[in-house]
Protein backbone atom coordinates (compact mmCIF):
# COMPACT_ATOMS: atom_id res chain seq x y z
CA UNK A 1 0.00 0.00 0.00
CA UNK A 2 1.33 3.32 -0.91
CA UNK A 3 1.91 5.64 2.09
CA UNK A 4 1.43 9.73 1.32
CA UNK A 5 3.59 12.17 3.66
CA UNK A 6 2.06 15.80 3.58
CA UNK A 7 3.95 18.52 4.07
CA UNK A 8 1.95 22.01 4.32
CA UNK A 9 3.86 24.91 4.43
CA UNK A 10 5.12 26.29 7.70
CA UNK A 11 5.38 30.57 6.00
CA UNK A 12 3.16 31.75 8.54
CA UNK A 13 4.46 35.31 7.44
CA UNK A 14 3.21 34.72 3.60
CA UNK A 15 0.39 36.86 3.89
CA UNK A 16 -2.64 35.90 1.35
CA UNK A 17 -4.01 39.48 -0.18
CA UNK A 18 -7.55 38.74 0.55
CA UNK A 19 -9.48 36.86 3.56
CA UNK A 20 -7.27 37.79 6.58
CA UNK A 21 -5.42 34.49 6.44
CA UNK A 22 -2.18 32.94 5.75
CA UNK A 23 -0.29 30.39 3.59
CA UNK A 24 0.43 28.37 6.78
CA UNK A 25 -3.66 28.61 8.01
CA UNK A 26 -4.62 27.70 4.18
CA UNK A 27 -2.10 24.58 3.24
CA UNK A 28 -2.72 22.95 6.45
CA UNK A 29 -6.42 22.88 5.82
CA UNK A 30 -5.41 21.51 2.50
CA UNK A 31 -3.38 18.90 3.73
CA UNK A 32 -6.25 17.89 6.08
CA UNK A 33 -8.75 17.65 2.89
CA UNK A 34 -6.83 16.10 0.99
CA UNK A 35 -6.02 13.44 3.90
CA UNK A 36 -9.85 12.95 4.40
CA UNK A 37 -10.00 12.81 0.24
CA UNK A 38 -7.25 10.30 0.00
CA UNK A 39 -8.80 8.30 2.84
CA UNK A 40 -12.05 7.76 2.09
CA UNK A 41 -11.65 7.61 -2.18
CA UNK A 42 -8.33 4.94 -2.39
CA UNK A 43 -6.00 2.32 -0.85
CA UNK A 44 -3.46 3.95 0.75
CA UNK A 45 -2.06 5.53 3.90
CA UNK A 46 -1.33 9.10 4.65
CA UNK A 47 0.53 10.95 7.49
CA UNK A 48 0.44 14.65 7.70
CA UNK A 49 3.72 16.18 9.30
CA UNK A 50 4.30 16.91 12.59
CA UNK A 51 3.26 20.47 12.14
CA UNK A 52 6.22 21.90 14.80
CA UNK A 53 9.06 19.67 12.90
CA UNK A 54 11.25 21.65 10.29
CA UNK A 55 11.74 20.96 6.85
CA UNK A 56 15.58 20.48 7.17
CA UNK A 57 17.35 17.02 7.70
CA UNK A 58 16.17 15.89 10.80
CA UNK A 59 13.14 17.19 10.47
CA UNK A 60 9.98 16.42 8.29
CA UNK A 61 11.72 14.45 5.59
CA UNK A 62 13.30 12.22 7.84
CA UNK A 63 9.80 11.66 9.93
CA UNK A 64 8.76 10.75 6.59
CA UNK A 65 11.58 8.18 6.21
CA UNK A 66 10.88 6.67 9.82
CA UNK A 67 7.40 6.08 8.63
CA UNK A 68 8.22 3.87 5.58
CA UNK A 69 6.19 6.99 3.75
CA UNK A 70 7.13 6.36 -0.67
CA UNK A 71 5.57 10.06 -1.58
CA UNK A 72 6.74 12.95 -0.30
CA UNK A 73 3.98 15.87 -1.42
CA UNK A 74 5.05 19.48 -0.22
CA UNK A 75 2.08 21.71 -0.22
CA UNK A 76 2.32 25.50 -0.72
CA UNK A 77 0.79 28.71 -2.74
CA UNK A 78 2.55 30.92 -4.24
CA UNK A 79 3.99 34.89 -4.63
CA UNK A 80 5.51 37.25 -7.06
CA UNK A 81 4.24 38.46 -10.79
CA UNK A 82 2.64 42.23 -8.49
CA UNK A 83 -0.39 40.33 -7.95
CA UNK A 84 -0.95 39.39 -11.36
CA UNK A 85 0.61 36.32 -11.88
CA UNK A 86 -1.83 32.93 -11.79
CA UNK A 87 -1.50 28.88 -12.11
CA UNK A 88 -0.21 25.84 -10.12
CA UNK A 89 3.81 25.03 -10.45
CA UNK A 90 5.39 22.12 -9.38
CA UNK A 91 9.05 20.73 -8.33
CA UNK A 92 10.58 17.70 -9.33
CA UNK A 93 14.19 15.91 -8.81
CA UNK A 94 15.66 15.41 -12.34
CA UNK A 95 16.29 11.32 -10.41
CA UNK A 96 12.96 10.68 -10.62
CA UNK A 97 10.86 10.31 -13.28
CA UNK A 98 7.71 9.34 -11.03
CA UNK A 99 8.41 13.15 -9.29
CA UNK A 100 8.17 14.48 -12.78
CA UNK A 101 4.80 12.77 -13.57
CA UNK A 102 3.68 13.62 -10.12
CA UNK A 103 4.60 17.23 -10.61
CA UNK A 104 2.95 17.49 -14.37
CA UNK A 105 -0.10 15.36 -13.45
CA UNK A 106 -0.75 17.69 -10.48
CA UNK A 107 -0.31 20.81 -12.61
CA UNK A 108 -3.32 19.60 -15.04
CA UNK A 109 -5.83 18.66 -12.12
CA UNK A 110 -5.70 22.33 -10.59
CA UNK A 111 -5.71 23.88 -13.91
CA UNK A 112 -8.71 21.83 -14.96
CA UNK A 113 -10.37 23.18 -12.03
CA UNK A 114 -9.15 26.60 -11.61
CA UNK A 115 -11.55 29.56 -13.33
CA UNK A 116 -8.16 31.72 -13.59
CA UNK A 117 -6.20 30.50 -16.41
CA UNK A 118 -2.49 30.01 -15.74
CA UNK A 119 -0.22 32.16 -16.96
CA UNK A 120 2.97 30.54 -16.04
CA UNK A 121 5.92 29.56 -18.79
CA UNK A 122 6.99 26.72 -17.23
CA UNK A 123 4.58 25.01 -14.43
CA UNK A 124 6.67 22.04 -13.93
CA UNK A 125 10.25 22.71 -13.61
CA UNK A 126 13.36 20.61 -11.83
CA UNK A 127 13.39 21.39 -8.38
CA UNK A 128 17.12 21.54 -8.28
CA UNK A 129 18.30 24.17 -10.23
CA UNK A 130 16.80 26.73 -7.25
CA UNK A 131 19.36 28.31 -5.26
CA UNK A 132 22.15 28.22 -7.46
CA UNK A 133 21.77 24.45 -7.89
CA UNK A 134 21.26 23.79 -4.00
CA UNK A 135 18.05 23.13 -4.93
CA UNK A 136 14.40 23.32 -3.18
CA UNK A 137 14.63 21.55 0.13
CA UNK A 138 11.36 19.32 0.24
CA UNK A 139 12.59 18.24 -3.20
CA UNK A 140 16.21 17.57 -2.37
CA UNK A 141 16.32 15.93 0.69
CA UNK A 142 13.36 13.27 0.48
CA UNK A 143 14.83 11.95 -2.73
CA UNK A 144 18.37 11.75 -0.49
CA UNK A 145 15.90 9.93 1.82
CA UNK A 146 14.98 7.34 -1.17
CA UNK A 147 11.12 9.16 -0.81
CA UNK A 148 9.73 10.20 -4.44
CA UNK A 149 9.13 14.20 -3.52
CA UNK A 150 7.34 17.01 -5.46
CA UNK A 151 7.15 20.60 -4.10
CA UNK A 152 3.74 21.86 -5.61
CA UNK A 153 2.57 26.06 -5.80
CA UNK A 154 -0.91 25.73 -5.48
CA UNK A 155 -1.60 29.03 -7.06
CA UNK A 156 -0.79 32.41 -6.07
CA UNK A 157 -1.82 33.60 -2.63
CA UNK A 158 -0.96 37.84 -3.71
CA UNK A 159 -3.37 37.59 -6.41
CA UNK A 160 -6.84 38.56 -5.14
CA UNK A 161 -8.45 35.87 -7.10
CA UNK A 162 -6.53 33.17 -7.28
CA UNK A 163 -6.18 33.78 -3.60
CA UNK A 164 -10.00 34.01 -3.14
CA UNK A 165 -10.04 30.44 -5.34
CA UNK A 166 -7.70 28.78 -3.11
CA UNK A 167 -9.86 29.99 0.71
CA UNK A 168 -13.03 29.13 -1.22
CA UNK A 169 -12.32 25.46 -2.78
CA UNK A 170 -10.22 23.54 -0.33
CA UNK A 171 -12.51 20.29 -1.11
CA UNK A 172 -12.13 20.87 -5.13
CA UNK A 173 -8.60 21.27 -4.92
CA UNK A 174 -8.23 18.01 -2.27
CA UNK A 175 -9.90 16.23 -4.71
CA UNK A 176 -7.55 17.39 -7.77
CA UNK A 177 -4.58 16.38 -5.70
CA UNK A 178 -6.11 12.99 -5.00
CA UNK A 179 -6.84 12.78 -8.17
CA UNK A 180 -3.12 13.38 -9.42
CA UNK A 181 -1.55 11.09 -6.92
CA UNK A 182 -3.73 8.33 -7.59
CA UNK A 183 -3.28 8.03 -11.47
CA UNK A 184 0.29 8.91 -11.27
CA UNK A 185 1.17 5.86 -8.07
CA UNK A 186 -1.52 3.43 -9.44
CA UNK A 187 -3.24 4.20 -6.56
CA UNK A 188 -6.43 1.68 -6.23
CA UNK A 189 -9.92 2.69 -5.49
CA UNK A 190 -11.57 1.69 -2.30
CA UNK A 191 -14.54 -1.32 -3.69
CA UNK A 192 -17.65 0.75 -2.76
CA UNK A 193 -19.77 -0.74 0.02
CA UNK A 194 -22.53 -3.26 -0.22
CA UNK A 195 -25.70 -1.90 1.11
CA UNK A 196 -28.17 -4.49 3.01
CA UNK A 197 -31.69 -3.19 3.12
CA UNK A 198 -33.91 -4.92 5.51
CA UNK A 199 -37.69 -5.53 5.43
CA UNK A 200 -39.68 -5.09 8.74
CA UNK A 201 -43.36 -6.20 9.22
CA UNK A 202 -44.82 -4.08 11.74
CA UNK A 203 -48.72 -4.99 11.79
CA UNK A 204 -51.19 -7.95 10.56
CA UNK A 205 -55.13 -6.44 10.18
CA UNK A 206 -58.00 -8.20 9.07
CA UNK A 207 -58.99 -4.31 8.25
CA UNK A 208 -57.76 -2.30 5.96
CA UNK A 209 -58.38 0.65 7.25
CA UNK A 210 -56.41 -0.16 10.21
CA UNK A 211 -53.87 -1.07 7.60
CA UNK A 212 -53.98 2.55 6.17
CA UNK A 213 -53.99 4.32 9.16
CA UNK A 214 -50.65 2.46 10.81
CA UNK A 215 -49.35 2.83 6.94
CA UNK A 216 -49.79 6.95 7.24
CA UNK A 217 -48.25 6.88 10.97
CA UNK A 218 -45.27 5.48 9.27
CA UNK A 219 -45.03 8.03 6.72
CA UNK A 220 -45.45 10.71 9.37
CA UNK A 221 -42.53 9.69 10.97
CA UNK A 222 -40.60 9.54 7.55
CA UNK A 223 -40.54 5.96 7.32
CA UNK A 224 -41.50 4.21 3.80
CA UNK A 225 -43.86 1.51 3.75
CA UNK A 226 -46.53 -0.17 1.73
CA UNK A 227 -49.41 -2.57 2.83
CA UNK A 228 -49.44 -6.46 1.70
CA UNK A 229 -52.80 -8.26 0.91
CA UNK A 230 -52.61 -11.98 1.71
CA UNK A 231 -55.46 -14.92 1.93
CA UNK A 232 -56.11 -15.49 5.52
CA UNK A 233 -55.57 -19.51 5.82
CA UNK A 234 -58.01 -21.26 7.98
Amino acid sequence: MVKIYLSPSNQSANRYCVGNTTEKVQMERLAAALKAALEQRYSCQVTIATLSLGIGQSGRPKEAKDLGCDVYLALHSNAGGGGAASGAVAFYHPDSKTGKALATSIVKELGAICPVKSNRSAPVANGMLAFDGAGYGEVRTPTQYGLVSVLAETDFHDNPATAQWIIGHTEEIAAAYARALAQVLNIPQKAAGKKTLYKVQVGAYASKANADAMLNRLKALGISGYIKCEEASN
